[in-house]
């Protein structure tokens, strides 16, 4: 060990800590949103009578599975699936894999740091990045509650 070494600065840990958990944060946010869109797809579709297609339309990635809610909801006598954040959600998927494939870059010295993809660097403060999470987690819940209304319509079916 070189005594010179003792003088160089290193960031606090805490940032990349602070950062790991935000992340985390809107990564199972997004995953929520994710198997919720499936199902929501998967819904539509048996409402439709269309049980034979939903088992392939709620697979594939998920910028296929926002073309199909976009067909879905542009044709759809539901008010509920046309209010769909089809824009914003394909703008946070594109965070998403800027994320989820993008290398933490942290400066040592004053520790700001950036996320790396492709030789293009892009900042992702972690307030930012929570703050992705709770709009990931506005737009899970208005699926759930989307996937919901499809329940009970199909119990005032059966009572009818």
């Amino acid at each position: 060990m070189n005594p010179e070494d003792d003088d160089i600065p290193f960031a606090d840990r805490a940032i990349r800590t602070d950062y790991e958990a935000a992340l985390g944060q809107f990564i199972l946010a997004f995953n929520e949103v994710d198997y919720r869109l499936s199902q929501v797809i998967r819904s539509e579709l048996s409402h439709r009578g269309r049980e034979d297609l939903a088992a392939t339309a709620s697979k594939g990635s998920v910028t296929q599975r926002l073309a199909t809610l976009e067909i879905l909801a542009s044709a759809t006598p539901n008010g509920q699936l046309s209010a769909a954040p089809i824009a914003r959600l394909r703008s946070l998927n594109t965070d998403r894999n800027n994320l989820a494939h993008g290398h933490f870059d942290q400066n040592p010295f004053d520790g700001s740091y950036w996320i790396v993809l492709a030789r293009k660097a892009r900042e992702y403060p972690a307030a930012n990045v929570r703050s992705l999470a709770v709009e990931l987690a506005q737009i899970a819940d208005w699926l759930r509650t989307t996937e919901i209304v499809y329940d009970f319509e199909d119990l005032t079916k059966k009572d009818a």
